[in-house]
């Protein structure tokens, strides 16, 4: 027996919401690495919960955790993009971000993929970072948000069981 129209319909609006959900998401954490290039840490800040907490390895941090750095809030990340060491940065970095794998349920989700930093140096563009970042994320007000994010540096044992964790979950 078939499904009724209503079925259909209900089943197509529910893809369809999961579909500009992930879409939104995919915007945030793009939207958060042109605002950190730009300069703008309001433009940043207003991307997460006021209760978010990000953490970023330092390269050649390693098992040194005094070497990550954490930012407790919106305004610790407006703090980090006003900062001497991130605007000496400006205007020649830019960060790409993604794809990402994301998965929503319900009002959270999490989205895992590559960060890259690069660096103009007159002619020549350098990679200064390669990282694995997850973030966690709640739709608050029909609008996603940063809740979590962590960063960890490419060949680190956490970011190779970060990448592991995504793998369990079934795509889609």
């Amino acid at each position: 027996m078939s499904d009724s129209v209503e079925e259909q319909l209900q089943a197509l609006n529910e893809r369809v919401a999961r579909v500009e959900d992930e879409l939104a998401i995919h915007r945030l954490i793009v939207r958060y690495g042109l605002a950190v290039d730009a300069g703008e840490a309001e433009a940043a800040m207003d991307l997460f919960t006021r209760d978010s907490l990000y953490e970023i390895q330092a390269a050649g941090s390693g098992d040194d955790v005094s070497q990550t750095l954490v930012l407790r809030g919106r305004a610790a990340v407006g703090e980090m993009v006003r900062s001497e060491d991130h605007q000496k940065l400006l205007p020649n970095a830019a960060h790409t971000i993604g794809p990402a794998v994301v998965h929503v349920d319900g009002d959270t989700a999490t989205a895992t993929g590559y960060t890259r930093i690069y660096l103009r140096d007159g002619d020549a563009f350098n990679m200064l970072r390669m990282a694995v970042n997850h973030w966690e994320l709640v739709k608050r007000d029909g609008r996603w948000w940063v809740h979590r994010r962590y960063s960890q540096i490419l060949g680190d044992k956490d970011a190779q069981d970060l990448m592991r964790r995504v793998l369990e979950k079934p795509p889609g």
